[in-house]
């Protein structure tokens, strides 16, 4: 017989571990997205030139691959894929910022904005994985 999950990605010590990771995660996310912006011309040519593919095709493949992930992450019991597609697909739209320009999403000369979009993505998701979960 199954049994209802009563805990989200585990015991106390397996949950701080999981946001310490996640945590790390975003910071280093935010220092590859911090290289792209001073160095935009280097990053535009080694995203050209990887496997072929168009500027846009890496955050539609992302957000597509996380959705996927994501989603079988709230169909099997436990909450690892939930986290990692959440994070792909935030990841994903923080790609789609940098190529579009990070300036254009400073709405109202809010420069947070730009950063606070993906986060708040990532933080919907996983606030959905906890209801779905319980």
């Amino acid at each position: 017989m199954g049994y209802a999950e009563n805990q989200y990605m585990g015991r106390p010590k397996a949950r701080l571990w999981t946001y310490l990771i996640a945590a790390s995660a975003l910071v280093l996310c935010a220092v590859a997205i911090n290289f792209a912006l001073k160095n935009p011309d280097l990053a535009e040519k080694g995203l050209e030139s990887f496997l072929g593919m168009p500027r846009w095709g890496f955050p539609v493949l992302g957000i597509i691959v996380g959705t996927l992930v994501y989603w079988a992450g709230l169909k099997i019991e436990t909450d690892w894929p939930e986290a990692i597609g959440a994070f792909l697909i935030a990841g994903s739209v923080a790609l789609g910022q940098i190529l579009l320009g990070w300036s254009r999403f400073a709405f109202g000369g809010m420069v947070v904005i730009p950063y606070a979009i993906p986060a708040v993505i990532f933080v919907i998701l996983m606030m959905n994985g906890i209801l779905r979960s319980r």
